[in-house]
């Protein structure tokens, strides 16, 4: 899940900053796995990930999860978002029920389908 705060610029554009986020195992994901990989057991971070981790926190403000709740997720939270200011835009070239096609200011295509949601059987 990302969060983020749509901005209304023209009838037609919408600006983007994304605020922050959740990391979650999904329902197929073995969560004890999951958390050797991600939780308290996971490998030890190299320098170079926690020199991107401290520029993070100091460029974006990023509020990173200092434990891992106990379903397996984590949140982060950016107090500077990413995106917007003007130079970031997306149109979306296609919308439906099911599919949405979105196209950024660099042309790059995004394409996003609605995952149907699962039924518990009892």
């Amino acid at each position: 899940m990302v969060m983020f705060c749509p901005i209304l610029i023209h009838q037609i554009d919408l600006q983007f900053f994304f605020t922050g986020g959740l990391l979650e195992p999904n329902g197929e994901t073995d969560v004890t796995e999951w958390k050797n990989i991600f939780g308290e057991a996971a490998p030890k971070r190299l320098l170079s990930e926690r020199a991107r981790l401290l520029a993070a926190k100091v460029l974006l403000g990023a509020s990173v999860s200092d434990a891992m709740e106990d379903d397996g997720s984590m949140s982060y939270f950016l107090k500077r978002p990413i995106g917007g200011h003007g130079s970031t835009y997306m149109d979306v070239i296609y919308l439906d029920e099911t599919l949405r096609v979105m196209k950024s200011q660099t042309d790059t295509y995004y394409v996003f389908s609605r995952v149907p949601p699962q039924h518990v059987q009892e």
